[in-house]
């Protein structure tokens, strides 16, 4: 096999990243100039072996030959684990620079909350060709920023009792996290949620205690009418059951919007598709521990799922299916060096069609 030249077309791919990325890259000490037997001393060179281990999900072994062979500095598979797994804050400030979204998502437009995406992503590790790994991950949607990354066997569901969660921040996921257990856990620890109903998953009361039908709640509803609805349910926690109280925000789906939305529940569950399922795919509900207003709540979850789009955008184009190992610093690094390319290619595939871009901020 011809070993690749890593050092083309590099001055197009520099010319996306921000104008300080050099002085970035010793500011938050993923370049060490001054420690002895240094052999990695320029952000070009560690970029580039970064990009080229996580781009084109290369072996360690593999990428140091190659960056060796194209005239880089020659280091061990080692030396570059330890510089990656090093990297992550540098990586992480990249992408906050590039982050056009940013003035969106700052908590003083959102009541103070930290806006936080949960998701889990399917995964095969270095050898398997299956998947056999979950990542499950928190992103601060200001800035991309990869809070928390673990990965763990496909016998872990998703779950918000995976992370740690604190005072202020808004919890943002897909159904999945729509359950007793996993909303206790970070309310508990001063969070907020906003969730896509599971109506199977957390049946809701009203104030009066008795079962509340979201489904004959909601088939009033004209399109784009928004409406809310105070609601508990009952967790079985440490010292016994008890109440948590949130509320059911709603609105109808456009008919075009709806008759996707049933096309998506049709090809996911198959001949297990209920009328009442398909019924329900004509509105968006969330459950939400949350201050903000109705509209608000659903702004926010737009949000998630614009970003969503790219995500699964950037999986196809960077790859998003290798897992490097089970380090959790090493994870982060790694997503966020893929979040990275997503964010540069994204810039060239616009520039490539006429569009510009904003600069990036320094």
């Amino acid at each position: 096999m011809t070993t690749p030249d890593v050092r083309r077309n590099w001055e197009s791919i520099r010319s996306e990243l921000p104008c300080d990325y050099e002085s970035l890259a010793f500011a938050t000490k993923a370049i060490k100039p001054h420690y002895p037997n240094v052999r990695i001393t320029e952000p070009d060179d560690l970029l580039r072996m970064i990009f080229l281990h996580v781009g084109a999900n290369l072996p360690l072994r593999q990428t140091v030959a190659w960056m060796a062979e194209s005239g880089g500095p020659k280091v061990s598979a080692y030396c570059l684990h330890t510089r990656m797994r090093a990297a992550g804050a540098y990586l992480s400030a990249l992408v906050a620079r590039m982050t056009t979204w940013r003035s969106e998502c700052v908590a003083e437009l959102w009541d103070g909350y930290s806006l936080m995406l949960v998701d889990a992503t399917s995964f095969s590790g270095r050898v398997a060709t299956g998947t056999d790994a979950r990542i499950h991950a928190v992103l601060r949607l200001a800035d991309l920023g990869v809070v928390q990354a673990t990965a763990l066997g496909v016998e872990h569901g998703e779950t918000l009792r995976h992370f740690q969660w604190s005072e202020r921040q808004l919890v943002i996921g897909d159904r999945a996290y729509c359950n007793p257990p996993g909303i206790a856990w970070a309310v508990d620890r001063g969070a907020d949620v906003l969730v896509r109903l599971n109506r199977s998953a957390l049946p809701l009361l009203d104030r009066r205690g008795e079962s509340f039908d979201v489904l004959q709640w909601v088939r009033p509803l004209r399109e784009g009418q928004i409406v809310e609805r105070a609601v508990r349910f009952v967790v079985n926690a440490e010292g016994g059951p008890r109440s948590i109280e949130g509320r059911v925000i709603a609105t109808r789906l456009p008919d075009d919007k709806a008759d996707e939305a049933r096309a998506r529940v049709r090809k996911e569950q198959g001949r297990d598709v209920t009328a009442e399922t398909l019924e329900m795919a004509a509105y968006v509900v969330l459950f939400t521990t949350a201050t903000l207003t109705a509209e608000r709540c659903l702004e926010a979850y737009r949000l998630r799922w614009q970003i969503e789009l790219l995500f699964k955008r950037w999986k196809s184009i960077c790859g998003f299916d290798g897992l490097p190992n089970e380090r959790p610093d090493t994870i982060r690094s790694w997503l966020a060096a893929k979040l990275l390319l997503g964010l540069i290619v994204e810039r060239m595939a616009a520039r490539a069609d006429g569009v510009n871009t904003p600069p990036c901020a320094a």
